[in-house]
């Protein structure tokens, strides 16, 4: 029997969990590394997918991506002091039996909000490949800028990326998690809401495609995912990829009778992100959909949707593994044994094979003493 895929999402974005703080020397990185790991093996958590590239950057030596401001405190094309996180953690991981995934978000190039926009292209480093490339860019009004899923050398660039990493360092998998096209924004004109909409009518028109445009938005998601696929597994075969979608696939409806019993936002429709064709399409290694709700959660409740995709997943040659919303363990409404129940629940499934939880601060914190619960239940 395959053992039980234990996994911990270690976000570098905003500085998360790693590193702590900007600008901190080689000697103090690498000792926040060996904190992971050791927090990481008293849960006995068996694979860490740690941030490497959370927005256009790298915690790597990477000649496509400058370094990133969280690493440094400035984008750049040297690394601190010389020193490389993912090759340091790749070995040590590797030492103490863990796996390593390289988690990357493939279209976000900067972080910002609608109130504290960040989308000034001259404010990245020079060379950085939307700086050159700002016909490849889309500034949504959440104040963020990203590369345009529709353009094939934004796909090629994404992908040149990753073959960048799986042929330099020996990780056992690609990641990517649940962000694609943006979070919809909404607007209000005249007392009515509506999504605002994402910038890309000139490449639609200019695709003379006769897909409708959510279909295209859909299919230009796809060709990202099997063309990373294909590229992973031509370097090395037994190297994952693997994708964390945002949990609701498609709510039941009658245009959707096959789709979930849920209420909430469908990655479909929202963010248009088909999970389900990666899967039948065979161009992903594992699913890991973020059921961050409870048993109880009226509009997506934990259960419903995990039996869902125990159901769907029934002949499929990708693994489903689950994530675990570990950060909301202490918020209200949840109750302190609802992440040990969702892991019980998990591993009575036909075809669940892995939980991974985000985020790791919990885990190291040990908050609700969830790492010593964890470890004794998927040991």
């Amino acid at each position: 029997m395959n053992k039980y895929f234990n996994g911990v999402w270690v976000a570098s974005v905003d500085n998360l969990d790693f590193p702590s703080a900007r600008g901190l020397s080689a000697e103090k990185l690498k000792a926040e590394l060996e904190d992971i790991i050791a927090s990481s093996k008293k849960a006995n958590i068996n694979a860490v997918l740690f941030q490497v590239r959370p927005a256009a950057d790298a915690l790597y030596a990477s000649k496509l991506f400058p370094v990133s401001v969280y690493l440094t405190g400035r984008q750049c094309w040297e690394l601190p002091e010389g020193f490389d996180p993912l090759d340091y953690m790749v070995k040590r991981c590797h030492e103490e039996g863990i796996e390593l995934h390289a988690w990357l978000n493939p279209y976000r190039i900067t972080l910002g909000s609608a109130d504290k926009p960040n989308q000034d292209l001259s404010a990245l480093c020079e060379g950085h490949p939307a700086r050159v490339h700002p016909e490849w860019v889309v500034a949504y009004p959440d104040g963020k800028l990203y590369f345009n899923p529709a353009i094939a050398e934004v796909r090629n660039l994404i992908t040149d990326g990753i073959k960048e990493i799986v042929e330099n360092y020996a990780v056992d998998g690609i990641h990517f998690d649940d962000y694609f096209y943006p979070y919809p924004q909404r607007t209000e004109v005249n007392g009515v809401s509506t999504v605002i909409e994402y910038d890309d009518k000139k490449e639609y028109d200019e695709s003379h495609t006769t897909l409708s445009r959510d279909d295209w938005r859909r299919e230009n998601v796809n060709k990202l995912v099997k063309q990373c696929y294909e590229a992973i597994h031509a370097i090395r075969d037994n190297c994952s990829f693997g994708i964390s979608p945002f949990a609701i696939w498609r709510n039941k409806s009658d245009s959707c009778p096959e789709g979930m019993d849920t209420k909430g936002l469908e990655c479909y429709s929202a963010l248009y992100a088909d999970c389900v064709a990666w899967v039948e399409g065979e161009y992903i290694d594992y699913i890991c959909p973020q059921i961050y709700w409870t048993f109880e959660t009226a509009v997506a409740r934990f259960g419903v949707i995990l039996d869902w995709y125990d159901k769907f997943m029934d002949g499929k040659k990708a693994k489903l593994y689950v994530g675990h919303g570990l950060y909301r363990c202490e918020a209200e409404g949840w109750q302190p044994d609802e992440i040990p129940n969702q892991i019980e629940y998990c591993r009575k499934t036909r075809n669940c094979t892995g939980s991974v939880y985000f985020g790791y601060s919990k885990l190291k914190n040990d908050a609700l003493g969830l790492c010593e619960k964890i470890a004794e239940l998927v040991k």
